[in-house]
């Protein structure tokens, strides 16, 4: 399935990750920081991981218009904490 995320409220910190065998992207990384202050659509296709928190003193509120219903059993999840990808979540200053 596709997804497509939009911030209606707030911002959130974005984490892309390619894993998919065939693609030229394999192995790559990608942060976006959207919502309020940078409204976007994202559009993040099959196979890619992703994940995302709020970011600043807000709640944020995220829009996910897939192209699919949402099936429980068809999604893999893994931990935001997972070493395979070496993602850092915390905030970084400067």
């Amino acid at each position: 399935m596709t997804l497509n995320y939009a911030v209606v409220v707030g911002m959130i910190k974005l984490a892309l990750y390619d894993d998919w065998e065939d693609s030229p992207t394999k192995g790559e990384l990608q942060e976006l920081f959207i919502g309020q202050e940078n409204y976007q659509l994202v559009r993040i296709p099959p196979y890619v991981w992703n994940g995302f928190k709020a970011v600043g003193n807000r709640m944020a509120i995220v829009a996910n218009c897939s192209t699919l219903p949402h099936d429980p059993g068809e999604i893999v999840r893994m931990s935001p904490f997972d070493s395979s990808i070496g993602y850092d979540w915390g905030m970084k200053q400067g």
